[in-house]
């Protein structure tokens, strides 16, 4: 099969596996012998260099990207009877994250830009309750952080950020995860920085949500204590083998971002003149980390069944949003109260994004789309 014919994934997680095989096998090995499985110096190593990459003062790994946001909101916390405004237009981890704190997420309708938070609308969400903002940076792309921590400020509210999909973005210069109290990230596997499993981490420059994070992630523990437990927490650690591993990828995580720019600016080049809306551009000071490029078009589905017929991987994040999700029919939710939300899950498309993605590659989608349209 000829280059031109081989099928073009959403992901590519294997190249870049494979092209660092050895070292992941190495260190994952290093970390089996050391017997020091959880919490051990890998863990330890990591913690200091993600710190140092986001610039904060402490980084707490835990098992994944939604054990984060738990942790990170008990530890600011919020519990029984608080409100916390987030958006239906992500992930359900973000908001049973926050249900299992005990207190309740109030969806706030999105931007049809960004597709991030509409801090307008978040502000009219604002009650005697509300006790946290919980933005994503969706799909890479910073939420307009200056005017949450302004608002938060006014309120008196903690800011949690959701930075699962958004790896080394910037908002107003600095790096997303470091703005608001605390920054939760995924190192899922598809993410920008990604494990060989489930792992995560909060970043903070709290010292004393820092410590909270610590406790929580280990059942309460208190510090320096073998069986005496300060808070009620859970068992929610990452094990060495993926800080191993995630340590073998971190130093290459800047370039990867670079990559993904630069896969970015081919697609908008290539799809200049298409009728789609392509991802906006940041203002001065924001930066994309681009885990997906989305676009936005008519016949999305027609043009994704197109696209799968050409062997060309395409993923809709997110067709259901959570308002319409089974496990919250209960919570009595309308569509009408989130029209930018509904609007987006029928229009948006994310298509093939990875570092390893190449210029013909890239091309290959475009004139594929391009195709598709002029025969309409």
């Amino acid at each position: 099969m000829t280059d031109e014919l081989k099928p073009i994934p959403l992901f590519n997680l294997k190249e870049q596996h494979d092209s660092l095989k050895q070292e992941i096998n190495a260190a994952a090995t290093e970390a089996l012998n050391s017997m020091h499985w959880l919490l051990g110096p890998q863990t330890e190593q990591f913690e200091a260099e993600f710190a140092k990459t986001i610039g904060v003062k402490h980084c707490i790994t835990c098992s994944s990207g939604a054990s984060a946001i738990q942790i990170a909101l008990k530890a600011a916390g919020i519990g029984e009877g608080d409100e916390v405004i987030t958006t239906p237009f992500t992930f359900i981890a973000t908001t049973s994250s926050v249900s299992l704190t005990g207190a309740k997420f109030v969806f706030a309708d999105i931007d049809p830009v960004t597709y991030n938070i509409d801090v307008a609308d978040v502000e009219r969400k604002i009650t005697k309750n509300t006790k946290a903002i919980l933005p994503v940076h969706l799909y890479g792309y910073p939420a307009n952080m200056d005017a949450i921590m302004h608002l938060a400020n006014e309120h008196g509210l903690k800011v949690i950020e959701d930075c699962a999909q958004a790896h080394l973005a910037t908002a107003d210069g600095v790096m997303v995860g470091g703005i608001g109290d605390a920054g939760c990230f995924s190192f899922y596997p598809s993410k920008n920085l990604g494990a060989c499993g489930d792992a995560g981490c909060i970043t903070t420059n709290d010292d004393e949500i820092a410590a909270r994070c610590r406790s929580l992630r280990h059942s309460g523990r208190a510090l320096g204590k073998a069986y005496e437990y300060d808070l009620e927490g859970s068992t929610l650690r990452m094990d060495e083998i993926q800080a191993a591993i995630l340590r073998v990828k971190l130093p290459h995580l800047a370039e990867w971002t670079e990559k993904r720019r630069k896969a970015a600016a081919w697609y908008a080049e290539g799809l200049a003149g298409v009728p789609v809306v392509l991802p906006p551009t940041p203002p001065a000071g924001y930066s994309q980390s681009y885990y997906v490029y989305t676009i936005r078009c008519e016949h999305r589905d027609e043009l994704q069944a197109y696209l799968k017929e050409h062997g060309i991987g395409s993923a809709v994040y997110y067709p259901v949003p959570l308002y319409k999700q089974p496990a919250y029919k209960h919570l009595g939710f309308k569509a009408t109260d989130y029209p930018q939300a509904e609007k987006a899950a029928k229009e948006v498309l994310s298509i093939p994004m990875f570092p390893e993605i190449t210029e013909e590659q890239v091309a290959r989608v475009c004139d594929t789309i391009r195709e598709f349209y002029e025969k309409k």
